[in-house]
């Protein structure tokens, strides 16, 4: 038994750091997206990106959306990739990086067809987070900035749940 902890021992350490397939297989992962992504389309780039994000693939989707934007930060899918990447960190609960990503998202790209959606969901990370007062101000942003938005029924449900004066 200690020669078989041994042999994997060997075959995973660097020093005394052990090392698990697990810990490479994201910085591999981001080397094999750069090395795929270099000679395509930025629309063909966000494609696979999403393709990752419809199937669930949500380590890769974050990676290759990373990727994209770092690729293209002036393209107009940009402000998507930023949306799409707060979507991930919502999913995961983890609404602190997610309100990050979201406001970036906004500020970076006020252009952007996903605009509104990155101030929506803004305010909906911010509420998870007991930040009403910034979600009602960005709520009401929204309200006065997208009155006809799909999503200003919403907002206004928003406002009503979270009694923002």
């Amino acid at each position: 038994q200690e020669t078989e902890q041994q042999n994997q021992s060997d075959n995973n350490t660097l020093g005394t750091l052990v090392i698990s397939s697990d810990d490479l297989s994201e910085s591999s992962n981001k080397i094999e997206e750069n090395k795929k992504t270099n000679n395509l389309l930025p629309e063909e780039e966000f494609q696979i990106a999403f393709d990752y994000l419809r199937t669930s693939k949500f380590v890769k989707a974050k990676s290759s959306l990373e990727t994209f934007i770092m690729n293209n930060p002036s393209h107009v899918l940009a402000g998507s990739a930023k949306y799409w990447l707060g979507e991930i960190n919502l999913l995961k609960k983890e609404y602190r990086e997610a309100a990050l990503v979201f406001a970036e998202g906004y500020q970076k790209y006020p252009t952007s067809i996903k605009s509104p959606d990155n101030l929506y969901k803004l305010a909906e990370a911010l509420s998870q987070i007991d930040k009403i007062n910034d979600a009602c101000n960005t709520l009401k942003k929204f309200a006065k900035e997208y009155i006809n938005h799909k999503l200003i029924n919403k907002t206004n449900n928003m406002i009503i749940e979270l009694e923002c004066k």
